[in-house]
């Protein structure tokens, strides 16, 4: 039989996929006491199955005890522990992992965290403010309280947090997250990733799941359609739009936005 290794002396058969779910099931075997946490925690309350980097532990600060040295892994220290199960695992809470993750992340990156949070627990985003407010003399706090001001509920994926982002700080009005759009009747029309209801504009981010799933591909199409056939304009951003011509995407969404509001039939 084939091994692969996991973490310092921790191994798994080869045929097993290492998730960050393996690597934190390694990193726990090599340090008693620990919990999960920073973006190994993300990772697992986000089900994110792609292995990270570095794996994340926390324990309680103790002089007596030295902590693992091992390539890849990264154990933290705290004074009080702050822990709850995760499908069988300890795993710092969702509120807890987005302080610890603040001092590491810049700001997209933590209200994309937060975002990530939001939609997978039963945290709300006013839940984040309320803890970041009250919360003092913790590294990146201040980040902190700025990134859950701007967290939302209904973001499908990271990348439609770093649109939505793209836009709210270059000075774009924020769009709506996941409003849905009924026709004439009241019947469902669409859901938009965002939008501006009141210009009946939609601004759509498009990834890479449709090129192998052509059912959602094909419903992507028509989803789009009828927005159009009920006089919305709508916008599709790519990942190559965000990643290497950010100023352009803001500077069409801008030129739509107003082209919008000076649009006769939607000022009737």
């Amino acid at each position: 039989m084939r091994y692969r290794r996991v973490l310092g002396s921790v191994y798994v058969d080869a045929h097993v996929a290492v998730t960050p779910r393996v690597q934190a099931e390694a990193a726990l075997l090599l340090t008693p006491g620990a919990v999960v946490s920073h973006q190994t925690a993300l990772s697992l309350w986000s089900a994110n199955d792609r292995a990270d980097d570095v794996v994340h532990l926390t324990v309680e600060r103790d002089p007596h005890v030295s902590l693992p040295r091992v390539n890849g892994l990264r154990v933290h220290e705290v004074q009080n522990l702050e822990q709850v199960l995760r499908d069988g695992l300890p795993v710092t809470p969702p509120e807890r992992t987005f302080l610890d993750l603040a001092p590491y992340c810049d700001l997209v990156d933590l209200v994309a965290a937060g975002d990530s949070l939001v939609r997978r627990t039963e945290v709300k985003p006013e839940h984040l403010v309320e803890l970041t407010a009250a919360t003092i003399g913790v590294r990146g706090i201040r980040l902190a309280r700025e990134a859950a001001a701007l967290v939302r509920s209904g973001v499908d994926s990271p990348m439609e947090s770093r649109l939505r982002l793209l836009l709210v700080l270059n000075g774009l009005p924020e769009p709506r997250v996941g409003q849905v759009v009924s026709d004439s009747g009241g019947g469902w029309l669409a859901q938009p990733d965002l939008s501006y209801p009141e210009l009946k504009f939609a601004i759509e981010y498009d990834g890479q799941h449709h090129l192998g799933d052509a059912r959602q591909w094909r419903q992507d199409i028509r989803r789009r359609e009828n927005l159009e056939r009920a006089g919305w304009l709508v916008r599709i951003v790519t990942a190559y739009d965000l990643l290497h011509i950010p100023g352009t995407v803001v500077a069409r969404i801008s030129q739509d936005l107003h082209a919008r509001r000076h649009n006769p039939r939607l000022a009737a």
